[in-house]
């Protein structure tokens, strides 16, 4: 028995998205076992339907007195109830309530026979949306966020250069703009004019990885590329899984999908393995003398998982680091529950970075794209900030 039409399987979720905001370690591919563990019980019947739902959705002891307040919750709903006045179910209703309305929609007869009402799950507020992990959102919120990250203010910062510039409050006298001044004058210096640097913009490099374990977070981190690509401009992008590749251009393309189209057209590596350190030392090799010039700042967006040789992997990650004006490892799982990096490419990897952010949801970015804008003059003290 499948479970039809698109409505009523988003009425369901909402149970994994109320035990998610509660706490509970929820992710995409648990939310489609619950959906078929749904399919093969009586859904009239609340033990089975409990039952149910607890073996897809509950993977730790410690979420067992969540879920059962998400799901008294959701019951109580799914009946056409009010929120219930249990205090069982008080940490969830004031967040949950935003995002939930009773819908008068049956269900298919043939699915339920015993639910006479169902649930329709409202499009999130971008309160609750920016706090969603990403490989748990739904493909709505998934685009909510991607268009989210379209309009966010990208600014990774400014570098003094060795132009100069009219200014009034300037640090260096302007000998020639002072002399032309005079002429106006018939000579006399009335105006003493000054000049300061001319700021431009720091170049910035993403390496991204695209491989099986980052397939989850992949799309959205490239949205984030391209929006920071539109935004800023001196953006350089490639892309690694067993091989590096560069997708600067495919990004320029104005259409965000347009754009993610062309990358995975000429990204040949997707959803495959992961050899990190092959992949920094061909760009090491290859591409950072041309874009790491000028005070780059470099975000290493990977999970950290490496399949080749952890020592290559740290050898090559100081050698970034050497030559970035800041080194960045953008890490997904570092903003996930109980995270530590005990992999052996995160630890060849945590000891060379100057920053380690999280970037699981769209809280996190924002807090990246914050740091971005308060990078200024001068070096970091390597390996003091992170996080």
């Amino acid at each position: 028995m499948t479970v039809k039409p698109d409505g009523v399987t988003r009425d369901l979720l909402l149970l994994p998205r109320l035990f998610r905001r509660t706490g509970g370690d929820v992710n995409a591919e648990r939310s489609r076992l619950y959906l078929r563990a749904l399919a093969e019980v009586d859904l009239g019947v609340v033990d089975d339907v409990r039952a149910a739902s607890r073996s897809a959705l509950v993977s730790r002891q410690s979420d067992l007195t969540a879920f059962e307040s998400a799901f008294d919750l959701f019951w109580s709903l799914l009946r056409g109830g009010p929120f219930p006045p249990d205090d069982r179910t008080g940490t969830i209703r004031g967040r949950a309530a935003e995002g939930v309305a009773a819908s008068q929609t049956p269900l298919p007869p043939g699915m339920a026979p015993g639910v006479q009402r169902a649930v329709r799950v409202a499009a999130s507020p971008l309160e609750l949306l920016r706090g969603i992990d990403f490989s748990a959102m739904s493909a709505e919120e998934r685009a909510a966020a991607a268009r989210f990250l379209e309009r966010l203010r990208w600014s990774p910062g400014e570098r003094p250069s060795r132009r100069f510039r009219s200014a009034r409050d300037g640090t260096r006298f302007d000998a020639r703009a002072t002399l032309r001044k005079t002429m106006t004058t018939f000579g006399e210096p009335a105006v003493l004019l000054r000049r300061a640097p001319r700021p431009k913009r720091r170049p910035l490099v993403i390496l991204c990885d695209v491989s099986g374990s980052m397939e989850a977070y992949t799309r959205l981190l490239l949205h984030m590329s391209h929006a920071l690509a539109r935004e800023w401009g001196r953006v350089e992008t490639f892309t690694f899984g067993t091989r590096l590749t560069r997708v600067t251009r495919q990004l320029r393309e104005r259409r965000p999908d347009a754009a993610l189209a062309r990358v995975s057209r000429t990204v040949v590596d997707w959803s495959g393995g992961t050899r990190i350190g092959d992949a920094l030392h061909e760009f090491n090799a290859r591409w950072s003398r041309r874009v790491l010039g000028r005070g780059a700042i470099v975000l290493l967006v990977t999970d950290g998982w490496e399949r080749g040789d952890p020592s290559r992997l740290e050898e090559e990650a100081a050698r970034l680091q050497r030559a970035a004006y800041r080194l960045i490892w953008v890490d997904p799982l570092s903003g996930t529950r109980d995270y530590s990096p005990d992999s052996r490419g995160a630890r060849a990897l945590i000891a060379h970075v100057d920053d380690h952010l999280a970037a699981n949801t769209l809280d996190s970015l924002m807090r990246i794209a914050e740091l971005l804008g308060m990078i200024k003059r001068g070096r970091p003290v390597r390996g003091a900030s992170q996080a």
